[in-house]
């Protein structure tokens, strides 16, 4: 399907994620983000950096050959412009600066290493994208938390309207690898939790950081607990401290996390689920979130959005946005 001239303008959002390889195509109408078509692959480069920090040579070949099918996606889709950006793997990989142009070789798009910062904007103006635009939606104040697989963001903002952004160099799949390689267990569960807070110790210093009673969660760690916590407990559209206890004690000490486990094709999903559920238990604690709302948008989403209120304001587009003509 073509993107043909007088249709709705189409954008492409390409993540090259420590977990997953992720392709949004979407429109932008009205500030509010439409999906057409969505692609992943679970590429794995933050759990198989070898011992040097380097990507392995069977993960370089995952997402190489990944990348040239998104490139044939895209072809496809024709979206106006298409922007690329790749996460905390590739930050912190030896080879990155040998991988990337191979990267941007088989998808035929410019790829950006970003930063956390940037990163958690992007996270920020996507969950604003999906909230203040549904139904009663207004310009709260708002918390928004990204456990990512390879670090973690916390952004705050009214509206549209940023205020702060903070990041740190740890994500749900480095704490599930650094403490669940050998089982998932309450003494295991309680060193990742202590840890967490001491990483997580001054996120809640800041004036202003402390004391929300929601807060939202754009990660696909914190969307992975909440369906965790429906399996395990009884259905709910949130996840409030009481309920977070609950999926604690279900899925560690009662083992229910090992039972759900079992069903996963992917290698290391429960560990990696486990540091989050530590992690997201730590924040709760040092920010005083009383409830947390998962969202179905953050960082391609912020993307996309940005790409529209480029060509809305007739910015031009250089590295790393690329207009498709």
């Amino acid at each position: 399907m073509t993107n043909q001239p007088n249709a709705v303008p189409l954008y492409a959002a390409v993540e090259l994620g420590s977990d997953s390889f992720r392709l949004h195509v979407a429109s932008c109408e009205g500030g509010s983000v439409r999906v057409v078509a969505t692609l992943s692959e679970p590429i794995r480069l933050g759990a198989e950096l070898d011992a040097g920090g380097g990507i392995g040579t069977a993960a370089m070949a995952r997402a190489l050959a990944c990348l040239r099918q998104f490139r044939t996606a895209l072809a496809l889709w024709q979206p106006r412009a298409v922007r690329v950006v790749a996460t905390a793997a590739l930050r912190i990989a030896r080879n990155a600066p040998a991988f990337v142009p191979a990267a941007e070789n088989a998808i035929g798009y410019p790829v950006d290493v970003i930063g956390g910062e940037e990163e958690g904007r992007l996270v920020y103006f996507g969950v604003a994208a999906a909230l203040d635009h549904t139904p009663g939606g207004a310009p709260e104040r708002r918390l928004v938390l990204d456990i990512g697989s390879g670090s973690t963001e916390l952004a705050v903002g009214r509206g549209a309207e940023l205020e702060r952004v903070q990041s740190f160099g740890v994500g749900a799949l480095r704490q599930g690898l650094a403490f669940f390689g050998e089982g998932i267990d309450p003494s295991a569960f309680d060193a990742a939790l202590a840890s967490s807070r001491s990483r997580f110790a001054d996120a809640g210093a800041l004036p202003g950081m402390r004391g929300w009673p929601r807060a939202y969660g754009a990660s696909g760690s914190v969307r992975a607990l909440a369906e965790l916590a429906n399996a395990l407990l009884a259905p709910a559209p949130s996840l409030p401290v009481g309920r977070l206890l609950a999926l604690r004690r279900a899925a560690i000490e009662e083992g229910g996390l090992a039972r759900v486990a079992a069903q996963w094709p992917q290698p290391g999903r429960a560990a990696q689920i486990a540091g989050g559920l530590a992690m997201l238990l730590a924040l709760v604690e040092d920010l005083g979130i009383d409830e947390l709302v998962p969202v179905q948008a953050g960082l391609r989403a912020g993307v996309i959005r940005e790409l529209h209120g480029r060509f809305q304001d007739k910015a031009s587009c250089g590295t790393p946005y690329r207009e498709c003509v």
